[in-house]
């Protein structure tokens, strides 16, 4: 485990949250995201992992993104796709057959934590020495080949960033990060199948699907649960962080609730 100096000579272990909390309601996912960034700005809150699932199946935009310019809204409002703002940056996901990771943390609580650059190394890491545990042999790319995703109109998917995990150079893990000076979150999305007919659908610009891979091109059976395990495996050595399952707290559901609220009639976090 990682030490973490709490005061003159002292030293503790860095011990994170695992919250495996069954709403997949698109809007408290990302409200539960947002939430628990803003409470890791206080270096007292221990860092949060959480995986989770979307229902229904969603479409997420980057913060700064206009989904007229991205996505057939008449398309996901006759299919009932709903259409939720993420509090990061990137393009454009349609979350279906997938997994999706959250982790929110104080910059102070792991010196991999310090900058972005460094954070999405140790995150994406993390990720590749879990599944390498189940056979599956992941890279990260290492090179950029567009601009900002938040400043296209691709499908986060189509586009190719530093830090993407990629299978023989297809995109399997896609992710995005806010910070600020105290705290980060980085989410993204594992895939684990394509229905390549919404995605056609569901995106304005032809997707490029020489770019992107799932799991299902790579194992013949996939156990959800197995690979949820392995994921926290690999946080927890590639951290060297106590991982522990934990409850979301009443007062925390409600004030995400709240958040969730805003999103969904709004458009806004605050």
């Amino acid at each position: 485990m990682s030490p973490v100096q709490v005061g003159p000579g002292q030293l503790k272990y860095m011990r994170c949250r695992l919250i495996l909390f069954e709403n997949y309601d698109p809007f408290f996912n990302m409200a539960f995201d947002y939430f628990f960034w803003k409470e890791s700005m206080d270096l007292n809150n221990l860092p949060v992992l959480r995986l989770y699932k979307w229902s229904p199946s969603s479409v997420s935009i980057g913060y700064n993104q206009n989904p007229e310019n991205l996505i057939n809204i008449e398309f996901c409002e006759k299919n009932k796709i709903p259409v939720v703002r993420r509090p990061t940056g990137g393009s454009a996901i349609f979350h279906d057959i997938e997994i999706t990771y959250s982790f929110c943390a104080n910059v102070s609580h792991h010196q991999y934590f310090s900058t972005p650059s460094s954070t999405y190394f140790i995150i994406s890491n993390s990720i590749i020495n879990g599944l390498e545990k189940k056979g599956i042999k992941l890279n990260l790319r290492g090179f950029s080949d567009n601009k900002e995703p938040s400043f296209t109109d691709f499908a986060c998917f189509s586009l190719s960033s530093k830090y993407d995990v990629v299978y023989n150079d297809k995109k399997i893990v896609g992710s995005a990060q806010r910070r600020n000076r105290f705290s980060f979150l980085q989410h993204g999305s594992i895939l684990i199948d394509i229905r390549k007919n919404l995605w056609e659908n569901i995106f304005l610009k032809e997707v490029d699907f020489s770019k992107i891979g799932c799991l299902k091109e790579i194992l013949k059976d996939i156990d959800e649960k197995e690979l949820m395990e392995l994921l926290i495996n690999g946080f927890k050595e590639t951290l060297n962080f106590e991982i522990f399952e934990d409850e979301l707290k009443k007062t925390e559901e409600e004030k995400i609730e709240i958040i969730k609220e805003k999103l969904k009639m709004e458009g806004k976090y605050e």
